[in-house]
Order: C-alpha cells, then structure tokens, then sequence
C-alpha cells in the first residue's frame, strides 16, 4: 500500500493506547524483514533509517528497497530518518521520499533545540512531512560514554524531560511527535534502567504530541506496558536486531568449514533470529492486528 505518514500512525496509536515500533533498518535484509513480519502480524510498521547507513548514493538503494517493501506489505508503512542532526540531511531524504523526519537537537540549550526544530517544521510540514524532536536527551548506554542514566552517571537525571517544558516546546516548535527521556539508553545497557513513569504520566496529559520513546532495546518489559499504558506511541528497536542478526551469524560461521558458503545459506538463521525479535515487539507493543 501507498506510504503513510508517522503522524497518522501515531494518532491512531495514542487513542487506541498501543505503541508503532520503529525498527532501524541497515539494509535490504532488515527492510524485508521489518515489513514482512509487519505484514505477517498485520501491524503498522515505522522503517528507521541512520545516516551512515544512507550516506552517499546508499540513500538512493536503502530508499527503493523500502518503497518496494511497503508495496508489498499491504500494512501501513512509514520511512522514517532517525537522528538528523542537520536540515541538509533531512531535505535529502524528503527529495527521496520519506514521509516522516527527527531533527536530534536534544543535546543543545533549550532555545537552541526550539529555534532548529521549529525550522525544520517550517520546511517540510507543509509537504505532509511528519516531524519529531526530543526534549531531554536520551543518550548512550555504551561503556565508556559517560552519557546517560545507563552508566549510572550522577548528573543523569538532569537529562531527564522536565515536564513544565513540554507545552512550551510543542507550540513554539509545532512538532507533531515528542520524543521524552524517562530512563532508558541508546545502545546496550550497563545496568537495568528504572523508567520513570510518573514523571511520562505527567508529561502525556500535558503533551498535545504522541510521545515517542528511545532506547527501547534491551528495556525490561515489565516497564515497557506501563510506559505504553501512560502514552508512548512509538517504541525505537535497533540493538535487539544487531545482537539477534550477529550472534546467530556468528554461530553458524564458526559451525561450517567452508567458509565461501553463499550469503543465502549463511544469513539463514541470522534473518530468522532477527524476524522473531520484530514480532515479538510487535505483539508486546500490542501493535498487532492494528493495520
């Protein structure tokens, strides 16, 4: 079916109280996957795109392959730029037709974080383009990086979104979805996190915006149905795939002798890992049966 924009899938998210996932796709394989689970679950689906994966002229293949993947899919679909971090990068993927964008300015001052994504509002809204931001900043949970309440840093909590923020970003910026930082990490966890639901109850009754949440890999799920029950409509998964993709990889090459094997065969069991990862977020995200 046609793409559609994230706006539209995460309206309907926040009145029926589920959550869209976003899988980061890297390449044909995970594209396929991402959109024939979607379809075998009958779930929207967001397919997430990061620059380095679509530097160059590789923006030209990951973005056929995914236009291609939705035609197929017959369940809504949407492609997503994840972490623009300037406007350059976001007008090339509008020209490649993506329907939806985030501009990552999470980590400026306030002002800063208002004044570039009220910006990018401005250029790309009026062509349907569907635009998200983050207010607080969620940042990595990779050892050494000193960045987020994962590292169990002492400062992590002034990371957090501050609730008496949110009404002033939102209508200041007109963005149409808020990513907010309540506890979780990019990448993969030092120690379990502690979401802080009260502080997302607060901020959903004031949001007008869905909110989005980051960081969904490796979060427990015993925090991720209340984080959902209290307003997140979209849930981003990307190192859950890599580790599935890689660890099953890893074991079938050191099983077989013959290592000029061909990618179909090898890649087998790594695309099957990777596949029940997706579906198993689709069904926790309670995102199946929704298409």
């Amino acid at each position: 079916m046609p793409l559609v924009s994230m706006k539209e899938m995460l309206a309907d998210a926040r009145k029926r109280h589920y959550a869209v996932p976003m899988f980061d796709v890297s390449d044909t394989d995970m594209i396929r996957a991402a959109a024939e689970v979607a379809a075998q679950e009958n779930s929207p689906v967001i397919l997430g795109s990061l620059e380095p994966d679509i530097s160059g002229e590789s923006l030209d293949y990951w973005s056929a392959a995914a236009r291609l993947a939705a035609a197929k899919a017959k369940v809504p679909v949407c492609i997503h730029l994840d972490h623009a971090v300037t406007i350059d990068q976001i007008r090339r993927v509008v020209a490649a037709g993506f329907t939806s964008v985030m501009l990552d300015a999470s980590a400026e001052e306030f002002e800063v974080n208002v004044k570039r994504v009220a910006e990018v509002c401005a250029v790309v809204q009026k062509r349907g383009i569907t635009v998200e931001a983050e207010l607080g900043h969620v940042g990595d949970g990779i050892p050494g990086s000193g960045e987020s309440a994962a590292t169990g840093h002492a400062d992590a909590c002034d990371a957090l979104t501050e609730p008496d923020k949110v009404v002033e970003f939102i209508e200041r910026t007109g963005v149409d979805a808020l990513a907010v930082a309540i506890g979780t990490a990019h990448g993969v966890y030092v120690s379990t996190p502690k979401l802080d639901i009260e502080r997302l109850k607060i901020i959903n009754r004031l949001s007008p915006a869905p909110l989005v949440l980051h960081g969904g890999s490796g979060t427990p799920e015993d925090q991720l149905r209340p984080a959902i029950a209290n307003g997140i409509c979209k849930i981003n998964i990307f190192s859950e795939l890599l580790n599935a993709w890689n660890a099953s990889l890893l074991e079938t090459l050191g099983s077989i002798k013959n290592l000029s094997s061909w990618p179909s065969v090898t890649r087998k069991k790594a695309d099957a890992s990777m596949r029940e990862v997706m579906r198993g977020k689709i069904r926790l995200f309670g995102s199946k049966g929704r298409a």
